[in-house]
C-alpha cells in the first residue's frame, strides 16, 4: 500500500505539471507576442522570480488536470485520424469472441485454445465481460488491487505518463496555433517563427505517438497482470 501511494502520487503530480506547461506558455505568448526566442527570453527574465515560478507551476498543474477530459477527446480523435489502436489486444478480439466461446462444448480443454481465448475465459469467470473496454479495465483493475498489486502500480504509472504526453500533445498543438496567430498579428514572418510553428506541430505529433505507446503498455500490463494472477488462483 505504501509503495502504491508514495510512488504514484508524486509521479502524477509532476506529470500534470509537465502536461500543462505548453498551455501556460500558449496563454503567455497570446498576451505577450514575441518576435523570436531572444525576445521571449527577455520577457521571461524581466518578470522571473521564485514567486512567479511557483504560481506558474501551480497554474500548469491546474491546467494539466482540468484539461484531461478535453485532451482525452482530442486523443481519441487523433487515434481515429491516424488509425492508431490504443489497446494492446484489438477490442473486437476480446469483445466479439465471447459468443464463439459460449458455443463451445463444456468439456473443451482450455489449454488447446489460443492465448486470447484463454484470457477471455478467465475474464468471463473472474470479472465478467462488459460491452465496453473502459468498463472491462475498471473491473480488472479492481481485481488487481487484491491479487496483483505490482502490476496495477506499473499500469498506473503507464497511465499517468500517457496522460502527460496526451496533455503535451494537445498543449503543443494549441501553442503552434498561438505561434501562427502571433505571426498574423505581427504582420511579418521570419524563418525562426515559421520554424517554431512547424517544430511545435512536429513535437505535438511525437507526443501523441508516445501517448499511444504508453496507453497500449497500460492495457498490456492490466490484461497480462490479470491473466497471470487469475491463473494462480
Amino acid at each position: 500500500m505504501d509503495l502504491f501511494k508514495f510512488a504514484l502520487g508524486p509521479y502524477e503530480f509532476f506529470a500534470a505539471i509537465l502536461g500543462g506547461v505548453p498551455l501556460v506558455l500558449a496563454i503567455f505568448l497570446l498576451y505577450n507576442p514575441a518576435m523570436g526566442v531572444q525576445e521571449f527570453s527577455g520577457l521571461v527574465q524581466t518578470g522571473f522570480s521564485l514567486q512567479v515560478l511557483i504560481a506558474l507551476a501551480f497554474a500548469s498543474y491546474l491546467l494539466g488536470g482540468l484539461a484531461q477530459s478535453v485532451t482525452w477527446t482530442f486523443f481519441l480523435a487523433l487515434c481515429n485520424l491516424f488509425d492508431r489502436d490504443l489497446h494492446y489486444f484489438p477490442a473486437e478480439i476480446l469483445l466479439e469472441r465471447g459468443e464463439w466461446l459460449q458455443g463451445l462444448a463444456q468439456d473443451v480443454d482450455p489449454k488447446t485454445l489460443d492465448f486470447e481465448s484463454r484470457l477471455l475465459l478467465l475474464l468471463q469467470d473472474k470479472v465478467g465481460m462488459p460491452t465496453k473496454m473502459n468498463h472491462l479495465y475498471s473491473r480488472v483493475c479492481s481485481y488487481l488491487k487484491e491479487n496483483n498489486r505490482p502490476s496495477l502500480i506499473t499500469a498506473d504509472l503507464y497511465q499517468a505518463t500517457h496522460i502527460m504526453y496526451r496533455n503535451l500533445s494537445f498543449g503543443l498543438l494549441i501553442l503552434s496555433g498561438v505561434f501562427l496567430v502571433n505571426i498574423l498579428r505581427i504582420g511579418a514572418a521570419s524563418f525562426e517563427q515559421v520554424a517554431l510553428f512547424f517544430g511545435t506541430l512536429a513535437l505535438s505529433y511525437i507526443a501523441f505517438i508516445r501517448s499511444v505507446s504508453f496507453k497500449r503498455w497500460h492495457s498490456r500490463e492490466v490484461l497480462l497482470g490479470f491473466y497471470f494472477a487469475a491463473c494462480g488462483d
